[in-house]
Parts: C-alpha cells; sequence; structure tokens
C-alpha cells in the first residue's frame, strides 16, 4: 500500500518539474528585458519610470507570453522527451511510428478533433450559464495570451510545440509512472486531472481534462505517443482556425441542439473509424 501511495505521489513529478521549468525559463528571459530596458532609458531624466512603463508594456504583451511559452515548452520537449524514451519508451511503444498511421487513423482523428471542438465549445457555454465569471476570466487569459488572434508564431506553438511537448508530458511520462501503480483506467483519469492542473485556469482546467481522458484513450488504443501528438495537432488547428464559427448560444436552441448533435456525431464518427483504423493496421 504504502509502495503504491509512493508511485502515485512519483506521478505527480513531470507536473512540479513543468510548473518549476516556466519559472526556470521565465527568470533569464525577464532578467535580459531588464536589462535592455534599463540600457535603452539609461540617459533619460525620468529613467525609472520609463524602464518600469516598458517593461510592464512588454510582459504583458501576447508576443512576449508566445515567445515565453515557445522556449518553455522546447526545454520541456527535450527534457521530457529524453525521459520518455530513454525509461519508458521501450514498455509503451508497442507499434513503431511508421507503422502506427493509416489513412483511417489519420482521418479518424480529424473527424474526433472537429467533433470534439464541438462538444467543448457546447461545454464552455455550458459552464458560462453557470459561472460567467469564470469564462470572463478565461477570455482575458486567452486575449493577453495572443490566442485571439492567430500569429504564424502562435500556430507553430499551438499546432507543434505545445502538442509534441505536452504529450510528453503527460501520455508519456505521467501516464507511464501512473499505469506502474494502477488500472490503466485510472491511470488515464489521473493523468487527465493533471494535464487540467497544469493549465492553472478552472475554465482550461475542465475542458483539458475532459481532452485528456481522449488523449489517454487514443495512446493506449493506438500504441504509440505519437497518435496522440497528431490529434492533439489536429484538435489545437481545428480551434485555431474553426472554432469560430462552429458555435451557436443558446438562445438560438435549434442551431445549438444541431450543432451539438453534430459534434457528438463526429465524435462517434471519429471514434469508430479510429477503432476500425487500429484493426486494419494491427492485423497487417
Amino acid at each position: 500500500m504504502i509502495k503504491r501511495i509512493r508511485c502515485i505521489l512519483f506521478c505527480l513529478l513531470p507536473l512540479i518539474i513543468t510548473l518549476v521549468l516556466q519559472i526556470l525559463v521565465s527568470i533569464p528571459v525577464c532578467g535580459v528585458t531588464v536589462i535592455t530596458a534599463l540600457l535603452k532609458n539609461y540617459n533619460h531624466e525620468s529613467a525609472g519610470s520609463e524602464t518600469f512603463n516598458d517593461l510592464l508594456s512588454l510582459w504583458s504583451s501576447s508576443s512576449f507570453i508566445i515567445w515565453v511559452s515557445m522556449l518553455y515548452a522546447i526545454a520541456a520537449l527535450i527534457l521530457f522527451g529524453f525521459w520518455y524514451y530513454k525509461k519508458l519508451a521501450a514498455d509503451q511503444e508497442l507499434v513503431p511510428v511508421k507503422y502506427a498511421f493509416n489513412i483511417q487513423i489519420i482521418s479518424s482523428l480529424f473527424l474526433l478533433a472537429a467533433g470534439l471542438q464541438y462538444v467543448v465549445q457546447y461545454l464552455m457555454s455550458f459552464i458560462g450559464v453557470l459561472r460567467p465569471d469564470w469564462m470572463q476570466s478565461y477570455a482575458d487569459l486567452s486575449e493577453s495570451a495572443g490566442l485571439g488572434s492567430m500569429s504564424p508564431l502562435t500556430l507553430v506553438y499551438a499546432c507543434i510545440i505545445a502538442p509534441v511537448s505536452e504529450e510528453l508530458i503527460f501520455r508519456g511520462v505521467t501516464l507511464g509512472y501512473a499505469k506502474k501503480s494502477l488500472s490503466v483506467t485510472a491511470a488515464i483519469v489521473l493523468q487527465a486531472v493533471l494535464f487540467g492542473v497544469f493549465h492553472m485556469n478552472i475554465i482550461q482546467g475542465i475542458y483539458a481534462a475532459f481532452l485528456g481522458l481522449f488523449l489517454g484513450y487514443l495512446f493506449e488504443a493506438g500504441g504509440s505517443i505519437a497518435v496522440a501528438m497528431l490529434f492533439h495537432a489536429f484538435f489545437n488547428l481545428c480551434g485555431s482556425f474553426f472554432s469560430p464559427y462552429m458555435y451557436y448560444g443558446i438562445d438560438q436552441p435549434f442551431f445549438f441542439m444541431l450543432w451539438l448533435t453534430v459534434g457528438v456525431l463526429l465524435t462517434y464518427a471519429g471514434i469508430f473509424l479510429f477503432q476500425h483504423g487500429t484493426a486494419v493496421r494491427d492485423m497487417k
């Protein structure tokens, strides 16, 4: 029993390391910006206030936040990629990456990503009705992080770097250690909850935990972390381009129910096609 508790507590380590890594990356970046601002305003009469205003403006800008997020995600990708492939991949990677996909699996992941975007949008809408303050806080956070406007840098981060690094952290390392002391189902639930906590925002945390359940399932059923990475990339891609056109408010009940039904059907179709695709792949 004590050994199991110790193993479960060890599953928290990747999340703790991830949060510490964010701080370690942010400190030198902010230090460089402080030095730059001081040098820029060195000869000004009001150097102190000018420097403070420059730093406040820079640190609150979406471009700065994205750059820091990129640097952190790359550091996490290197650290957890090394950890996963040295310590855990041999037991978890049941299918080599070059054999992990076929046309059915790739198509199913895109269908599932689109369907879950609908479902998540309506889940957030329902939460927003119950707690509009949570929704407003999430909207403010998304705007400050630059997620409201899709620059090329934001797309690279959201659709490539973040999916790879987050899958290595949670479906790779966290889930790998969780399965050593828990059943597969319980391990998937645990890593999904930790994935929600990682986002440090109630709205994001709820839908990230919900999404984490599907990511854990796809990793286990797909036999390769690359499957979860590709789905995660598709999901973020759909959210970046299509989410503004995928939502109808509850004040339009017909369209609200219509597109919610579309989302559920797309999700079901994606899972069905994924299971068929993996069955065909494994027979070969």
